[in-house]
């Protein structure tokens, strides 16, 4: 693969991506200048925030925030073991240069794929982790670029 042909493809989604934004401000001004659609995006703020004060009573119920803080603790969970097996799979096929991997529960072998994102230009790693998510936590903040290389994910 030629460098060349790299470089050509991110300019191509560079120039679309900027190009997307710029008809979206468009529509986006169209509508705001509309009186019908304002009157509408009024009624619809209105009925939006009588909805979140419904569900916030709701959800503030201590059932309730014993399983919200489960979904929580499952998702956080799931996130960290999805980042472990991405590496992991990267790993199988680095060796096994075979993109199956047979199913724990002895069903048909489970195909996966190898992506690779390409992280912004500037200041790339900044508020993200090494997979090129933003994180949460401040300590992530103060990280140093210190390489150029990208962190395969599976789909």
């Amino acid at each position: 693969m030629e460098i060349a042909n790299i470089q050509k493809r991110i300019d191509q989604i560079d120039k679309l991506e900027i190009e997307a934004k710029t008809l979206s401000e468009y529509l986006k001004s169209e509508l705001e200048n509309d009186e019908i659609y304002k009157d509408a995006n009024e009624k619809v703020k209105e009925a939006t925030a009588n909805k979140k004060k419904i569900k916030d009573q709701i959800l503030s119920q201590n059932a309730n925030q014993e399983q919200l803080a489960k979904i929580k603790e499952s998702a956080d969970e799931i996130s960290t073991l999805k980042q472990i097996l991405s590496v992991e799979l990267m790993e199988f096929y680095q060796e096994s240069k075979n993109d199956f991997v047979p199913d724990a529960r002895g069903g048909e072998p489970r195909k996966f794929v190898l992506t690779a994102r390409l992280l912004p230009k500037k200041n790339y790693r900044q508020g993200r982790d090494n997979f090129g998510q933003y994180s949460s936590s401040s300590s992530m903040q103060n990280i140093q670029p210190d390489d150029h290389s990208t962190t395969p994910t599976v789909s």
